[in-house]
């Protein structure tokens, strides 16, 4: 189990891209824009926003995850759409960044030729513990389970939606470890293999109540 206060997780929001141009014959690619050149600018252009225009002390993450478009090798499509998330510990930072997201994707747009259209799908808020609700929390922690069983929470990129909670009042978001090395349950979430070591239901069951009762 692990607690930290301030801030442990990210927000999230989801980057929905669309190239568009007339398409056309690979042969002669002066005839349009160029959907997949465009896209590929946009995706190395888009870099900047977390290099050159975030505080390197205020953890954020730009990653374009899905490009779809073409169908063949000859043909230069009219269409591609791309796929991507934007994560930031600062609330202030992250709609800044929305704006430097907009005009990037639409000012090399309008350098290539092609029609862009840009959606940014407002997801969860960045995850803030209390101190003081954090270190009550961890201290009951100790009590129940032992100081050896407790640890620091680790800043994660990960977002969760526990960050509306802790934007409205006080909160503690803790995690439950639920691997197992000498069962050989080790893997992350969002993997194939990713498994868990059940009797860590218990424990969690536990916790909770023990919040509950002694909180």
């Amino acid at each position: 189990m692990s607690f930290a206060s301030g801030k442990v997780m990210a927000s999230a929001d989801e980057l929905y891209i669309t190239v568009r141009s007339k398409g056309g014959h690979a042969a002669k690619p002066y005839l349009t824009a160029d959907t997949v050149l465009t896209a590929s600018q946009i995706v190395v252009a888009l870099q900047q926003v977390v290099s050159r225009n975030n505080n390197p002390f205020s953890p954020s993450v730009l990653s374009i995850c899905s490009m779809q478009g073409g169908y063949t090798t000859n043909v230069i499509p009219s269409e591609l759409k791309m796929m991507g998330t934007f994560r930031a510990m600062d609330e202030g930072w992250r709609f800044e960044a929305h704006r430097r997201i907009r005009e990037i994707v639409e000012q090399v747009g309008k350098a290539c030729g092609a029609e862009v259209e840009l959606e940014i799908s407002v997801g969860y808020p960045s995850v803030v513990n209390d101190h003081a609700l954090t270190q009550h929390a961890r201290s009951l922690a100790e009590e129940m389970i032992g100081t050896e069983m407790v640890e620091e929470t680790e800043l994660s990129m990960g977002a969760e939606d526990f960050g509306y909670y802790s934007q409205k009042i006080p909160g503690c978001f803790y995690r439950l470890g639920t691997g197992n090395k000498s069962m050989g349950i080790e893997s992350g979430v969002h993997t194939p293999t990713f498994n868990i070591d059940e009797s860590a239901i218990q424990t969690g069951m536990a916790m909770m109540a023990y919040l509950g009762v002694r909180g």
